[in-house]
């Protein structure tokens, strides 16, 4: 259980109980494995449960009537999702599927609540990571809205690399990129119109792409 206790440690969320309240949750948590390609849940569902990232990939997406994608966030190892169908006793507000292998930590609805009304701190990180997760949305809203694709391919770049990538010198480097399909599904557009933009932004200077990494240039210097 040691292990499992210094990886809910290393979550932001959980940073600051203590062995024996970490241990408490691992006891009231179930753990579960889905295969690549795998539906989590539906938008829809019934949402009584919050479920921790152990290691995999997922992606949180909206599908439309025939089949189409948007998504609203690529999550990793030490992110979480469910708590807003928790909080609110309400159905999941969107799909979540797995990009690759992944494993959960799963805390039902009345655990988590038990946690939140024990431990202010933690209802306070919630609070602060819904915040966040709404301003992003306001922010990727108005992307669509008023930026042409390449403004549009510059603010999700830089969205991923503030949340999930590294600054490297005066570069923003996003590790384990999505693909120009999942680039597509996240901007509102084509996977041919994403890769013809990143072409003319690669050979215009702004990005370097290979196969596991894009490179910002210098975001840090310029506006979108």
């Amino acid at each position: 259980m040691s292990s499992r206790r210094d990886h809910l440690k290393s979550i932001p969320l959980f940073s600051g109980l203590t062995n024996e309240e970490l241990d408490l949750i691992l006891a009231k948590g179930r753990e579960q494995r889905y295969p690549k390609g795998s539906i989590v849940f539906y938008e829809g569902d019934p949402g009584d449960y919050l479920m921790i990232i152990l290691s995999g990939k997922v992606k949180v997406v909206l599908l439309g009537e025939e089949g189409q994608e948007i998504i609203l966030a690529m999550l990793g190892p030490e992110n979480f999702f469910g708590e807003m169908a928790i909080i609110e006793s309400a159905p999941r507000s969107a799909s979540v599927m797995t990009t690759e292998a992944s494993e959960f930590l799963c805390i039902d609805q009345v655990s988590f609540s038990t946690l939140l009304q024990q431990h202010s701190s933690i209802a306070l990180k919630i609070l602060k990571f819904l915040s966040t997760r709404l301003r992003e949305a306001d922010e990727q809203i108005r992307g669509l809205a008023m930026f042409d694709i390449y403004g549009r391919i510059a603010q999700c770049l830089l969205r991923l690399g503030q949340s999930q990538g590294k600054r490297i010198g005066e570069n923003l480097v996003i590790s384990d990129r999505p693909s120009f399909q999942e680039l597509a599904h996240m901007i509102g557009c084509t996977r041919e119109t994403v890769s013809r933009s990143m072409k003319v932004l690669q050979e215009d200077g702004y990005l370097s792409v290979d196969k596991k990494e894009i490179t910002v240039k210098r975001p840090w210097h310029r506006q979108p």
